[in-house]
């Protein structure tokens, strides 16, 4: 494969091999990669430090990329520490939502060299190109880094945003293969929730032709099952991500339709990767989708049955909307999954009481419960919340749920992964824009 004096080495583990087939899609599209791109998938460290030694063996210079969830900050830690301890003369770049939104504390607690800060199409390929020309690194668009001589962390934050139709979906040449992203960013800035914060909140769209090419490809490939990620399935194609453009919607799934007819596949919509808000859905949409799609559930977004909590973490839509779009789905021929985040800041006993009301009428109504625990994730209103806890009271309530099959979730693991987070994070980092860190210098680029 040796071509460049300079080889990038991807770290990929279950949890974010989608976003390392994007970054290797993005520099391998029209084969016009300027550096040698390696990938290791294993959630073990050993493959990962032997194929370093081998690589340091054939070129001038290693870089290694690691996307990296909060959930995963243990692992992390413990991995950059033996690349530190073996190969210190490797060069650490991090990425994803944990570093974007926690660029301090992942340069210098975790250790990285460089982050690639927010939408990284753009940026790996800049950076892999400073590096095969002997630029500085710290030129490159859309990079952050920190700066001894002024000790801040300086950010050249991208103004442009990604077009997506320019980057393949993921690199079919290498058989490396997932669901397709049609839409990146949220207009509704849920106080916990990262994507309005690392992606903008205009969100942009794959294109209907761009989507319908990859598409093909995984059908030709023998796949199936055609599965799509996007904030809020309904709202692909939509002027502001908010309202669904349902003739927009019903010419996207029309043509996808006809073109798995071809291969005997099926379409998968608003379900897994994705879900549906429930302000964007009424029967006749329900019904429209219901047309194309094999999937016989659908998710839904509720978050809490409180009105009042609903409107602390910024949701935009009420308990109403959340029992109509249930209903409307349920008529339409759709079995429903509502996703609530427990432990939320400012819930109180009387919020989780409306909850667990709303929760029995849901399920009354033929829904399953998907049950979270809220976890304080860097770069988002409530970063410096506390953790999310279950109280022994909601503890039997879901436990009693749980036994009748109504509710189902790995709350209780999310609720050990939020005091984690939480145990990692590192104050005054976060800009939401309202506030900004003083440890922080942007420059826009």
């Amino acid at each position: 494969m040796r071509k460049s004096s300079s080889a990038l080495l991807f770290y990929s583990t279950k949890q974010t091999k989608y976003s390392v087939n994007a970054l290797v899609a993005a520099l391998e599209k029209d084969d016009l990669s300027p550096i040698d791109v390696y990938v290791v998938d294993s959630p073990f460290k050993t493959p990962l430090l032997e194929t370093i030694s081998m690589l340091k063996r054939l070129y001038r210079r290693v870089l290694v990329g690691i996307t990296v969830l909060s959930t995963q900050l243990p692992h992390v830690e413990s991995l950059i520490g033996l690349l530190k301890r073996y190969h210190r003369d490797v060069v650490l770049i991090g990425g994803g939502p944990h570093p974007t939104g926690d660029p301090v504390g992942s340069l210098l607690k975790l250790g990285f060299n460089y982050i690639a800060y927010g939408e990284a199409e753009e940026t790996i390929r800049e950076l892999v190109e400073a590096v095969e020309n002997n630029k500085p690194l710290e030129d490159a668009c859309g990079i952050a880094y920190y700066d001894e001589h002024i000790d801040k962390v300086v950010v050249n934050r991208r103004v442009r945003r990604v077009n997506l139709d320019e980057y393949p979906p993921f690199p079919y040449w290498r058989n490396r293969f997932n669901p397709i992203e049609i839409m990146r960013g949220c207009p509704w800035a849920c106080k916990y929730c990262q994507v309005s914060f690392m992606f903008k909140a205009k969100p942009i769209y794959r294109s209907i032709d761009s989507v319908l090419y990859y598409s093909n490809i995984l059908l030709k490939q023998g796949m199936r099952d055609l599965r799509f990620i996007a904030p809020n399935s309904f709202a692909y194609l939509s002027k502001d991500g908010r309202k669904p453009d349902a003739s927009l919607l019903e010419e996207f799934l029309s043509s996808l339709y006809e073109l798995t007819r071809k291969y005997d596949g099926r379409i998968f919509f608003g379900t897994f990767p994705s879900e549906v808000r429930p302000d964007s859905v009424d029967y006749e949409l329900a019904r429209m989708v219901k047309r194309y799609v094999s999937n016989k559930s659908i998710i839904i977004g509720a978050q809490s049955g409180s009105d009042r909590l609903l409107k602390i973490i910024n949701r935009g839509h009420s308990v109403d909307d959340i029992i109509n779009a249930t209903e409307a789905l349920t008529k339409a021929g759709f079995r429903v999954d509502v996703d609530f985040i427990f432990g939320l800041p400012g819930e109180t006993r009387e919020d989780l009481e409306e909850t667990i009301k709303v929760i029995e009428k849901l399920a009354a109504m033929g829904a399953r419960i998907h049950a979270h625990t809220f976890m304080p994730l860097p770069g988002t209103p409530f970063a410096e919340a506390p953790p999310g806890r279950i109280n022994p009271w909601l503890r039997r309530r879901l436990f009693k749920l749980l036994g009748k099959g109504l509710v189902y979730g790995d709350w209780l693991q999310q609720e050990r992964e939020a005091e984690m987070i939480h145990r990692y994070r590192v104050m005054g980092v976060i800009f939401t824009g309202k506030k900004l860190v003083n440890r922080i210098r942007i420059r826009y680029c």
